[in-house]
């Protein structure tokens, strides 16, 4: 079964021009906020499972899938989150073999603490931004957030 993603993949050469220059743009602006990042108890990876697990429990597999990790790296990650006390693992009650990752209160916490030192880092960044080319930058990253929300219910409708 093939995804939408990949019924979309017939790219022309500027849109694979533009998707390079946001996945640069992604790596530097991860990088300018390296140092900001210091201070926080998490990393960029933990706080990508912990983002994962900010609305529901998650089973192990679905959690490495939307990860984009393997079982081994997650479960090693989910230790080390689960040692620090912001996730937990639970049983499922309908199936005991199968294994619940769920964020906790703490962190919640952390994972709030860590989108507010990116949100300044990145706001320190955009500051150096001419006010109307941010706002042309805002408009098109809302353009592009709508059309993957849109794909994505093109996707679960389509299951």
């Amino acid at each position: 079964m093939t995804t939408l993603i990949e019924r979309h993949t017939s790219a022309k050469a500027e849109d694979l021009e533009l998707a390079r220059l946001l996945l640069d743009t992604l790596r530097i602006v991860k990088m300018a906020t390296a140092a900001s990042r210091e201070h926080s108890h998490v990393s960029a990876n933990r706080a990508g499972v912990m983002w994962q697990l900010r609305e529901r429990a998650m089973r192990s597999g679905d959690l490495a899938q939307r990860c984009a990790m393997t079982a081994p790296a997650l479960t090693e990650l989910v230790d080390s989150l689960s040692r620090d006390g912001f996730v937990r693992r639970l049983e499922d009650s309908g199936d005991r073999r199968v294994v619940l990752v769920e964020l906790t209160a703490q962190g919640r916490r952390e994972l709030d603490k860590y989108g507010e030192v990116m949100k300044r880092g990145v706001a320190a960044l955009l500051a150096r931004v001419p006010a109307d080319k941010r706002a042309r930058l805002r408009a098109a990253l809302t353009d592009l957030n709508e059309s993957i929300d849109a794909m994505t219910k093109e996707t679960a409708n389509a299951r």
